[in-house]
């Protein structure tokens, strides 16, 4: 489960997920900058990692990995790469939408 966030520029999973999920990165020593002004630690980063969309099709995106608490979150890169569609309508709420491999 992740949190889609329009203003983040990057997707984030943190380090203890990543080390669960055994995945494949690249050392990094960076910090990143919360909306709140707070801190976090950016450790790694993992390149075309796949995941498992809603639809059962499998995408690959590019993840920043987070020391500490956060919440894994799916940013603009992957709102871009995807044809993300976000609509706010009072009678459903928020909809969140993309086109399936057939564009669709």
């Amino acid at each position: 489960m992740a949190l889609v966030d329009t203003g983040s520029e990057v997707n984030i999973i943190p380090e203890e997920i990543a080390i669960k999920a055994s995945l494949t990165s690249r050392k990094l020593n960076m910090n990143l900058r919360g909306i709140g002004g707070h801190k976090k630690s950016l450790v790694g980063l993992s390149e075309f990692t796949p995941i498992l969309m809603i639809t059962g099709e499998e995408k690959e995106i590019h993840l920043f990995i987070a020391k500490g608490s956060v919440h894994t979150i799916l940013g603009r890169p992957f709102l871009a790469d995807n044809n993300v569609k976000l609509e706010f309508s009072h009678k459903q709420g928020e909809i969140f939408s993309y086109p399936e491999q057939d564009g669709h």
